[in-house]
């Protein structure tokens, strides 16, 4: 057994990992009121040809802040499916298909998946790419709107962000008035609330969001919300 096991580590030590490599631009997608369409660039930096193929959710999150995926036909991509030799580009286009909510931002996730190309060389792992993009179809004056508290349940406390505005935010960082960082940050989704473990009180904390400049905010301690 101890000579098989030499033997697997050794084919694993030579082996490498065969995966398309690419460069996206931009990495959001925004479709702005007035708007049906955007588009983004594709180019395959890898030095094989690939086989990419584009995949179409509507992107929520459940309470646990986890992604929930739906697949959807509220917008289409154009080409849905397409190969890229080394050092080519393509242009891929997005367009809305459904009517825009006036009211708050529709969320979307559009993952661009590799495609196997037959079996790998010997002493190859064949691995694919796999990229999720999002994409936000906003209204017109919509924006975040973030509450920021310490919600105490007993001896845990939680750092808790809720969204009350009309469109997503991107937490950059947040960090203690004494540069602490919190590991708190991403994506926080229109109507969204999430939560991180807090180690002590706080009573201010420093947040910066995306295209905005830092900012101290006051916490206020909480009790959680009656079940």
């Amino acid at each position: 057994m101890k000579s098989r096991l030499l033997a697997l580590a050794a084919w694993f030590a030579c082996a490498t990992a065969a995966a398309g490599s690419f460069s996206i631009t931009p990495v959001r997608i925004d479709i702005v009121a007035g708007r049906r369409a955007a588009s983004l660039e594709i180019e395959n930096t890898g030095g094989q040809t690939a086989q990419v193929q584009a995949e179409r959710y509507r992107w929520k999150r459940d309470n646990g802040g986890d992604d929930e995926l739906e697949p959807t036909e509220e917008f289409v991509v154009s080409p849905p499916i397409f190969a890229l030799s080394p050092g080519q580009k393509q242009i891929v286009r997005v367009l809305l298909l459904a009517a825009a909510d006036p009211a708050i931002e529709s969320a979307y996730r559009l993952i661009l998946q590799e495609v196997p190309q037959g079996d790998p060389p010997p002493n190859t792992i064949a691995t694919v790419l796999r990229i999720s993009l999002p994409v936000f179809v906003t209204p017109t004056g919509a924006a975040p709107d973030i509450i920021w508290s310490v919600q105490r349940d007993g001896d845990a406390l939680r750092l808790t962000a809720e969204n009350r505005g009309r469109a997503h935010a991107f937490i950059s960082a947040v960090h203690t008035i004494g540069g602490e960082i919190l590991k708190a940050g991403g994506y926080l989704l229109a109507g969204e609330r999430r939560q991180w473990p807090l180690d002590a009180p706080l009573d201010r904390i420093v947040v910066a969001l995306r295209d905005r400049a830092e900012s101290t905010i006051p916490l206020s301690v909480s009790p959680p919300p009656a079940r």
